[in-house]
């Protein structure tokens, strides 16, 4: 008699839960809180991955430079001798996938460019808010493909950010590739 009040018990208990889940689900599908949460998640991986590379670029460069690598390797991101991943020694290569990064470009394997004016300097001595990697969707100036609402950058202090806000300089670089709107002129450089 005992055993079947206690399996009974647990059978109530775990219809409670049940419910209790399922109405939780249900609110956070109405508030698209499943997004919001898968986004957050990726925002936190992508972010922690920055900042290994940081502390990665920042070991092997202590009493020396940063590496002399291009924006974007033309080839082969794995196989370029001057691809920023071949050349941060001990560097998981999936650090360098963005999980925000559209599917053909995480296939490379390289989802982020490079600040090549950086190229050959020292860390410690640059100014905090020099931008070192950025989601490469971030140079996307064709208005028809959608892009993240948000971007990993990771700067030479070590900060990494999903950002919705790109750094000027890139921003202003995006804004000068984009392709003039019918009838709108291209701004002149004097």
């Amino acid at each position: 008699m005992r055993w079947f009040k206690m399996r009974r018990r647990n059978r109530a208990f775990a219809l409670i839960e049940v419910m209790a889940a399922t109405t939780i689900m249900a609110s956070l599908q109405s508030q698209g809180g499943f997004q919001y949460a898968i986004t957050r998640a990726n925002e936190v991986r992508g972010v922690h991955n920055l900042k290994q590379i940081h502390t990665l670029l920042y070991a092997q460069t202590i009493g020396g430079t940063l590496p002399n690598a291009v924006f974007y390797p033309k080839d082969d991101p794995k196989k370029d001798p001057k691809s920023i991943m071949r050349l941060i020694q001990g560097a998981p290569p999936e650090l360098f996938v963005s999980p925000f990064a559209p599917e053909g470009l995480k296939q490379k394997g390289l989802t982020y460019a490079w600040n090549d004016t950086v190229n050959g300097k020292d860390m410690t001595i640059l100014n905090k808010n020099t931008w070192l990697l950025i989601d490469l969707a971030a140079f996307i100036a064709d208005p028809a493909v959608q892009k993240p609402s948000r971007y990993l950058v990771l700067y030479a202090d070590g900060r990494a950010t999903a950002t919705a806000q790109l750094p000027g300089d890139i921003a202003e670089a995006v804004a000068k590739a984009r392709p003039a709107k019918e009838g709108e002129k291209k701004p002149v450089k004097r």
